[in-house]
């Protein structure tokens, strides 16, 4: 991945506006060890620490956790988002729905809550639901996660996929719609793995013991000798 965030070469009333939101964003975050790229966007979410947000990132009504981060173009919405999960360029979440059983799928008709003409005073359809990523998830460039999807730990997430339906641990799905390729690893690793949350450790743990992250029978044999769940 190309990590989004480019030096700025020519000065514009543009860039240092985005200049002064972006210092706005790190002063609201400041102790949580931020890093953002240029023209980011964070409304109503939570922010773990040691988190990067590349260039136009835009986050709404969302929250992620320690270590993750979203390179560029990437839009999030109504998601949450575990620990040490690596997310791609333009990726796209909660898109909301429209009704596929009634008359029309026009929001004329069961939402009052557009800037355009509406003929109902209330809401009378869920347009979206909250999509939950687990920990230690990679998503590809260019995927779509459709409304109310859970992804679980450990998962990838194909370039280009659009994911309709939930993705078990540790499962790699890819296609449109997306769909079952394999499991990163074997269901006695997958329950392991699982058991230990590694991803809840801390920052301290993480600096004594990252070695162990690039090679499996270490990281097994330190969580057997230290019986860690």
């Amino acid at each position: 991945m190309v990590f989004g965030i480019n030096k700025k070469i020519l000065f514009s009333p543009k860039l240092i506006y985005a200049e002064y939101k972006k210092r706005k964003l790190l002063l609201r975050y400041k102790g949580s060890f931020l890093t953002i790229g240029d023209f980011v966007s964070i409304n109503n979410s939570g922010i773990g620490n040691y988190v990067f947000l590349g260039n136009n990132v835009k986050l709404n009504n969302s929250s992620i956790g320690d270590h993750s981060y979203i390179n560029s173009d990437t839009i999030i919405r109504n998601t949450t988002i575990g620990k040490f999960c690596s997310i791609s360029s333009f990726v796209k979440f909660g898109l909301g729905y429209h009704p596929t059983n009634l008359i029309s799928t026009h929001p004329a008709f069961y939402s009052n809550n557009h800037p355009f003409k509406t003929y109902v005073n209330n809401v009378s359809f869920i347009k979206k639901e909250r999509i939950f990523i687990g920990n230690d998830v990679w998503i590809g460039e260019n995927a779509t996660i459709m409304d109310g999807v859970k992804i679980g730990d450990g998962a990838i997430i194909a370039t280009g996929a659009i994911v309709t339906k939930n993705v078990l641990p540790y499962e790699v799905v890819g296609g449109v719609p997306a769909k079952h390729i394999k499991f990163r690893i074997d269901k006695e690793l997958i329950k392991h793995f699982l058991e230990t949350k590694w991803w809840d450790k801390s920052e301290s743990w993480f600096e004594q013991n990252y070695k162990i992250f690039i090679d499996i029978d270490k990281f097994i044999e330190y969580f057997e000798i230290n019986n860690e769940k």
